[in-house]
């Protein structure tokens, strides 16, 4: 992917075109791919970049994150993704879910492809955060098979992991504490040429006390048909939700909120990402979905690992 520094980028711009349209208050110094973009990147900047000051706050309560570590031979997992899922459904805008493929041992235990199994769920990415929390965990935290969940990434008298029966009480929990973090988001995405978007962030402190805050975003594909293990039933059309196909900066910690990324007391972080062909069989060929894609931006304690706010931003 070709990357340049935005500020460079940004001096051009603006000797290219008026930058007194440019509504962007803080364009930081980063990598971005401006070739996402099917014109002029200075089109982009002085049209195409959001002014946030414009936004509105499109979540002013404390959302939830589900992540549920699964795999396509995991016997039960179905069960604990019903679930996951069904708490979704009775908050459609406050409660999203991560199915990460992934077992606690760094490996992909329950995720290995087979000609029954063809098709890939897992990811590199997704991989090391299991192991992180699992056995990667120093303190005894960790999960010790699949399935396993976080909520909000909670850590509850040294317990991460609530069994799936008790993740409908943890998110209700979470909801109705104060929102400590807001979040913004614009996803602008294009096409052609190269099937990419651009994710425009901006995270505020409601709590002056928080300390170091990161920010993690997930790149989700939803329902993708393909075999599963259902308790004992090898079943060909199982339904697969909310699959994680990696983070958008390939981090599995994401990006630390630092000073250099904060303009007016608010932080300010933008990312390019080629969205991946559609999960399918291996040997099959795939095509681009955007529509079936969407992004989870979440702000999160770096000292804890709580996530303090989750937002969802479809593609299209």
């Amino acid at each position: 992917m070709k990357k340049i520094f935005f500020t460079l980028l940004l001096v051009a711009a603006c000797l290219s075109s008026s930058c007194d349209k440019v509504s962007n208050p803080f364009p930081p110094a980063l990598e971005i791919d401006t070739t996402i973009y099917p014109g002029l990147w200075s089109d982009y900047v002085a049209n195409e970049w959001p002014d946030f000051s414009a936004l509105p706050n499109e979540d002013p309560d404390r959302n939830v994150l589900i992540e549920d570590f699964t795999g396509h031979t995991c016997a039960y997992c179905p069960n604990a993704a019903v679930i996951a899922h069904d708490i979704h459904l009775a908050n459609p805008n406050r409660v999203f879910v991560a199915a990460i493929h992934a077992s606690n041992d760094g490996t992909n235990t329950f995720q290995t492809t087979s000609t029954a199994y063809p098709i890939k769920f897992w990811n590199t990415t997704g991989v090391n955060i299991a192991f992180a929390f699992g056995l990667g965990a120093t303190n005894p935290t960790g999960f010790t098979g699949n399935p396993a969940g976080m909520v909000n990434r909670i850590n509850d008298a040294g317990l991460y992991f609530p069994g799936p029966i008790q993740w409908q009480t943890w998110a209700d929990n979470a909801m109705a504490t104060t929102l400590k973090v807001a979040v913004k988001a614009k996803v602008n995405y294009f096409e052609s040429p190269k099937h990419g978007f651009y994710l425009h962030t901006e995270v505020e402190k409601l709590d002056a006390s928080l300390g170091e805050l990161g920010m993690i975003a997930y790149m989700i594909e939803d329902s993708v048909v393909g075999p599963q293990l259902v308790g004992s039933v090898y079943t060909t059309d199982y339904v697969h939700r909310d699959i994680m196909r990696g983070t958008i900066d390939g981090s599995t910690s994401g990006k630390t909120l630092t000073d250099d990324l904060m303009k007016n007391g608010k932080y300010y972080v933008d990312y390019s990402y080629i969205i991946p062909d559609q999960l399918a069989p291996q040997g099959t060929p795939s095509t681009h979905n955007a529509e079936n894609m969407h992004v989870l931006i979440y702000v999160y304690d770096t000292a804890t690992k709580e996530i303090l706010q989750v937002i969802k931003k479809r593609l299209i």
